[in-house]
């Protein structure tokens, strides 16, 4: 970027074309449209930082057409640095406070512009709705030991324009998430890895006071009131919102060799959880009776070639629910909503110096979903089709 006085102006746009199964030309009960085949703009940031001996800040903003033209706050925050010597480590300690990235596994503590995959896995979105939430984060490192802990909210931002999420954190208790880990990076080859936890409470809604009211029942749809075809419903009392525990353990495994070609680079990483997800199959124990297991993990590989193009795969799944049941003809059984996910990648990178302060890529990336989400017509669970098809041209400076 452009660094003037310590300040430095840096930013990049996401512009792609999104294909999926899922797309109808039809809008749902509600006014959503269904129709998922479009161009866009995921992500349109620019990022205001600066740096000096003991201080620094981060002001990024973001626009987006996602799910409509949307602009707002990615990134506010101010750090105290402890700093090592040696430039090319990372401090002894920094301490930062405001909206900054939740310290939770690989996958979450990578910024986006540096993602050559286009979203994160499935698991990591079901957990972590956006990579960011507001609180205090310490984090820092010593020779190959690194650390990374934080006291936030537990209301992550959703990075996906329009998302939902809730503008204030609902419970007074906090959640408690770090990584501690380890990082090493000889000439030829780097290794890194480490194991995560949180520990949070999450929040059940409770219930309004109705009054009592009369509904009608149109039995035999001659539109008229018949004898029998009113009800009356009598009125609730509210009900108390209540909390409930939430938890995570993950680990990571990064490697990485280079070649004549370039990095070859392996990423491993498993999440085991218990009502944490937030956004796909949302989890509260409260109303389920129990508490809902959940377990995620990939593995990807990417493959430079001689700094001009990648490839590069990714297999991801997501259970959330692991000890979910299925009810056929009146009797429970076991059933399974595990998510598997194949996904292919090859891109064209614009080379580094090519256009000074300027770095771009061209990225092709096929999502193939196969899950048991669909019903075939005896009602048994079958694979959804909701493949998706996207390419992405960013641009960075």
């Amino acid at each position: 970027g452009v660094a003037n006085w310590g300040v430095r102006l840096s930013g990049y746009v996401q512009a792609q074309y999104q294909w999926s199964q899922l797309s109808q030309d039809q809008i749902q009960q509600g006014g959503a449209s269904l129709n998922e085949s479009r161009f866009a703009v995921r992500r349109g940031r620019v990022r205001v930082s600066g740096d000096w001996r003991w201080v620094a800040f981060d002001l990024e903003l973001d626009g987006s057409t996602t799910r409509g033209p949307f602009v707002g706050v990615r990134q506010a925050n101010a750090s105290f640095v402890w700093r090592n010597p040696d430039a090319t480590r990372p401090p002894y300690l920094m301490i930062t406070a405001g909206l900054t990235e939740m310290p939770f596994g690989h996958e979450m503590r990578l910024g986006q512009r540096e993602m050559m995959f286009m979203e994160r896995t499935r698991g990591s979105l079901a957990f972590f709705p956006g990579p960011v939430d507001v609180g205090v984060r310490v984090r820092g490192g010593l020779g190959p030991f690194r650390y990374d802990l934080a006291v936030m909210n537990g209301t992550p931002l959703d990075d996906r324009a329009g998302g939902r999420g809730l503008t204030s954190d609902p419970t007074r208790a906090p959640d408690y998430i770090g990584r501690l880990g380890f990082e090493a990076r000889p000439r030829r080859h780097a290794i890194g890895g480490g194991a995560s936890l949180l520990h949070g409470t999450g929040f059940h809604r409770g219930e309004e006071a109705s009054k009592n009211r009369v509904e009608w029942s149109d039995l035999n749809e001659n539109g008229a009131i018949d004898s029998g075809e009113l009800i009356a419903v009598p009125g609730m009392a509210a009900t108390p919102s209540l909390t409930f525990r939430r938890w995570a353990v993950g680990a990571d495994l990064q490697v990485a060799l280079r070649s004549r070609a370039g990095w070859s680079q392996i990423w491993v990483e498993g999440t085991l959880a218990s009502n944490l997800d937030r956004d796909f199959l949302v989890a509260d124990p409260v109303a389920a009776g129990s508490d809902l297991r959940e377990l995620s993990a990939y593995v990807a590989f990417l493959q430079d070639l001689f700094g001009r193009a990648v490839i590069g795969a990714r297999y991801d799944f997501y259970d959330p629910n692991t000890d979910l049941l299925d009810r056929r003809r009146g009797v429970f059984v076991p059933a399974s909503a595990t998510i598997h996910t194949i996904s292919p990648l090859v891109g064209a990178v614009l080379p580094a110096g090519k256009i000074p302060h300027v770095r771009g890529r061209l990225v092709f990336q096929y999502d193939a979903v196969i899950d048991a989400l669909g019903r075939d017509a005896r009602g048994v669970p079958g694979n959804l089709k909701n493949d998706q098809f996207i390419v992405r041209l960013q641009a960075e400076f």
